[in-house]
């Protein structure tokens, strides 16, 4: 797992922040590469991708910038939410966690029927109607929106279960499992690379989701679960993982994020990480917004983004 000191970090911030930013798109960019380059010498027998990770890793701008590559390479491509194959809520009420909560991790929540039957559809070339889920009245809608994979076209599916074959079935496909790896330290302690995915969703929850920071943080331990029982036993069935750390993120986070932080920590047992992630943030410089790309994974964050917004 690769690491990187906070020293080394304000180092570049403070003698050359536009080329850090360079730097930290092309490694991202230099990933994303190398997985269209196998997609596309495996398209014909592998026409779908299933591309999964934990919340907050970053899979929408992923999945949008392979179908960006692949279509410059020749390859037409359609990506696909898993998010919109949600089955009506009234399906899903007996579905609850440890503690009694809905549980939303759950691939219970999905039509896993539909999803399925349409990916093997998709994958023979036939014609489908794409679902819609309507979040506001948490029910399944037709979208009116018709789909036919012509031959040598793609299919990208996202979704945190893409990688669980009793929701997207064993037809050939290219896996892949993307998350923070990187982490940061400050040459004794290391910020786990989950606290940087919080960091995301916090940003992201309050600028779409209207949801506060305390209630974020409340669904945290929900959020883990999930991934301890839905997400990673089918890492190991990935193809190929992605590491979607971008090393100038949490300096253009820290101004929002600072006092945010702050009061979560005085509450948050040092367990949790804040109190570490709140030392990160205070010991980091700051950077501004300036220079980043349109495209790049942060503004699924931080909004500004052509594949979020």
């Amino acid at each position: 797992m690769r690491e990187v000191l906070l020293s080394d970090l304000n180092e570049r911030i403070l003698s050359s922040p536009e080329s850090l930013i360079i730097d930290s798109e092309a490694a991202y960019d230099k990933q994303l590469r190398v997985l269209t380059d196998n997609i596309c010498r495996h398209a014909k027998e592998k026409p779908i991708t299933l591309i999964s990770g934990p919340s907050g890793s970053g899979k929408t701008t992923t999945a949008c910038r392979i179908e960006q590559i692949l279509d410059a390479a020749g390859f037409e491509s359609h990506t696909l939410s898993m998010d919109n194959y949600f089955a009506d809520n009234s399906r899903n009420e007996d579905l609850v966690d440890q503690d009694g909560n809905p549980d939303y991790e759950s691939p219970l929540r999905l039509d896993i029927d539909l999803l399925n039957t349409q990916l093997e559809q998709l994958a023979r070339g036939e014609t489908v109607e794409l679902p819609r889920f309507n979040f506001l009245t948490q029910k399944q809608e037709k979208s009116g929106k018709l789909l036919t994979r012509k031959p040598n076209e793609l299919i990208i599916m996202e979704g945190i279960h893409a990688l669980n074959p009793e929701v997207t079935g064993t037809q050939s496909a290219t896996r892949i499992y993307l998350s923070v790896r990187t982490r940061i330290s400050d040459g004794e302690n290391r910020l786990h690379p989950s606290l940087i995915r919080f960091a995301r969703r916090l940003l992201r929850d309050s600028r779409t989701r209207g949801r506060a920071p305390e209630e974020s943080f409340k669904m945290l331990k929900s959020i883990s679960r999930g991934e301890n029982l839905y997400i990673m036993p089918y890492k190991h069935l990935a193809d190929f993982e992605l590491d979607t750390f971008i090393a100038y993120e949490l300096p253009i986070y820290r101004a929002e994020l600072m006092n945010t932080v702050r009061t979560l920590a005085e509450t948050a047992p040092p367990e949790s990480g804040i109190p570490m992630l709140l030392n990160v943030l205070e010991d980091l410089e700051p950077m501004g917004t300036e220079w980043i790309p349109q495209n790049s994974l942060i503004r699924e964050f931080i909004g500004g983004s052509p594949f979020t917004d």
